[in-house]
């Protein structure tokens, strides 16, 4: 499968970005966001753009050029899982009797869509001489920010017998789905995204599951008691 255009793909999901966090942030004063906000958004923009850029300079074939600035990454994401843990510790609120379950619900979903974001760009850069691997590993950390964009598009759906998060979920995993079915026939790299399909789901049947367990509940108390924010 070629990926020449998938700079496409990301200019889409930045819309959907901007979209879903249009209502919530970008139609908002910025003077009256929390800073833990604004630099995780700026963080998360310059991921996008980055992933634009570097498709692009690979369909015009500007590789020297596609691996000097793919370099930034190497102090781009280091911010950006920062910016994420500092966010996520902020927006907690220790209770009398602990965490609201919503919140451990979130911090559950913020810290396991992070984890597949790591995993995702670690092995892009394990597979850096391999581009067969390495495009498709990049392409694998976008998918984790379907979630927290299409949650937040004002769908006005009727009442579901489910969890909306299990929709986004789905989407999430039909689309790696059908780029399995498209690199059936691939001979090399089509392995990627079973892989990340697999641990997709590993992270989503336990945020379905135990983000409501005890264990989860002393570890969020813990996390919200270090003296980060």
């Amino acid at each position: 499968m070629l990926f020449n255009k998938s700079g496409y793909y990301f200019i889409v999901l930045l819309a959907l970005a901007v979209i879903g966090f249009w209502g919530s942030y970008f139609s908002k004063s910025f003077s009256g966001i929390n800073h833990y906000i604004h630099i995780h958004v700026i963080a998360m923009l310059l991921w996008i753009g980055l992933l634009i850029t570097q498709a692009f300079l690979i369909r015009h074939k500007k590789r020297y050029l596609h691996r000097t600035i793919g370099k930034l990454s190497y102090v781009l994401v280091p911010v950006l899982v920062v910016s994420l843990v500092l966010l996520a510790h902020n927006q907690i609120t220790i209770h009398d009797y602990g965490i609201s379950y919503s919140r451990l619900y979130i911090l559950f979903l913020q810290l396991s869509l992070l984890a597949i974001f790591v995993i995702a760009y670690v092995l892009a850069i394990i597979y850096r001489k391999s581009p067969s691997h390495h495009a498709r590993y990049m392409i694998s950390t976008s998918l984790t920010l379907i979630d927290p964009a299409v949650a937040r598009i004002p769908l006005n759906l009727p009442s579901l017998p489910f969890s909306y998060q299990v929709l986004t979920f789905t989407l999430t995993d039909i689309i790696l789905l059908i780029l399995i079915i498209i690199e059936r026939k691939q001979t090399k790299g089509r392995e990627v995204f079973p892989i990340m399909l697999a641990i997709f789901l590993f992270f989503q049947t336990f945020n379905l599951t135990w983000s409501d367990s005890k264990t989860w509940d002393n570890f969020s108390l813990w996390f919200a008691n270090l003296p980060l924010t």
